[in-house]
């Protein structure tokens, strides 16, 4: 497996880089992912790797989680950074070694009183694919397949060399690549990672830049997929 998805080299990398350089964004995560409050107690995480740049504060709010992620380290190594703290808090974790995108809808149609995080995931689907219009047809489909569901995605949107600090920004409109780039005042050449579609248009988005290295930064876009009705 490609280090850019998972693999050892990607785990050696997230274990250096996660209490450093990652740390302002797992911070950014954290306080993003407070926001969101699905009702059920019992979570699907798809690509949660080993729990890099996911907090304890937010998984030890259920009572089951269940992951689904093909990279064979994702499971031990989960285990290693949250097990033992999860454990005590009273959470059960079971996993699936399966590839989502295969098979979205029936993969969750395990899970139908679950809500579901797209871990960090989706951006990844433009290497594995290789051609732009299987990725964006792949994230549609993803996204039909999690309608009606409590879910949320936090995903890589550009990403270029640089060693730029960057802020937080949000906003509640659908906006292109070109369009975050100039809001941020960034030029160059960006890799999209084609997950423009993924979320629903009407809902809110943020940004949270990534310090991915000290030679690449990532702007992940991170929203709830949930369309709430008025209350």
């Amino acid at each position: 497996m490609s280090d850019i998805t998972g693999g050892l080299v990607w785990h050696l990398r997230a274990l250096r880089a996660r209490t450093g350089l990652w740390q302002t964004f797992r911070d950014d995560v954290e306080r993003w992912l407070a926001n969101w409050q699905p009702k059920s107690s019992s979570l699907v995480i798809i690509g949660p790797s080993a729990g890099w740049c996911l907090p304890f504060s937010f998984l030890s709010r259920f009572t089951q989680i269940h992951c689904v992620d093909i990279d064979p380290l994702a499971s031990p190594l989960f285990d290693f950074v949250h097990g033992r703290s999860l454990r005590r808090a009273g959470v059960t974790i079971t996993w699936s070694r399966e590839d989502f995108f295969a098979a979205p809808a029936r993969i969750l149609s395990a899970y139908p009183a679950s809500a579901v995080l797209l871990s960090n995931v989706a951006g990844q689907r433009c290497f594995q694919l290789k051609d732009s219009q299987a990725t964006e047809q792949s994230l549609k489909d993803v996204r039909e397949a999690l309608a009606g569901r409590d879910w949320a995605s936090f995903h890589d949107r550009l990403s270029a060399p640089g060693f730029n600090v960057l802020p937080v920004r949000e906003w509640s409109e659908q906006i292109n690549g070109v369009q975050i780039l100039e809001r941020y005042g960034l030029g160059g050449e960006w890799l999209d990672h084609l997950t423009g579609d993924i979320l629903p248009a009407s809902v809110t988005r943020r940004i949270i830049p990534w310090r991915f290295s000290s030679e690449r930064v990532h702007l992940v876009e991170a929203g709830i997929g949930t369309i709430y009705p008025p209350s």
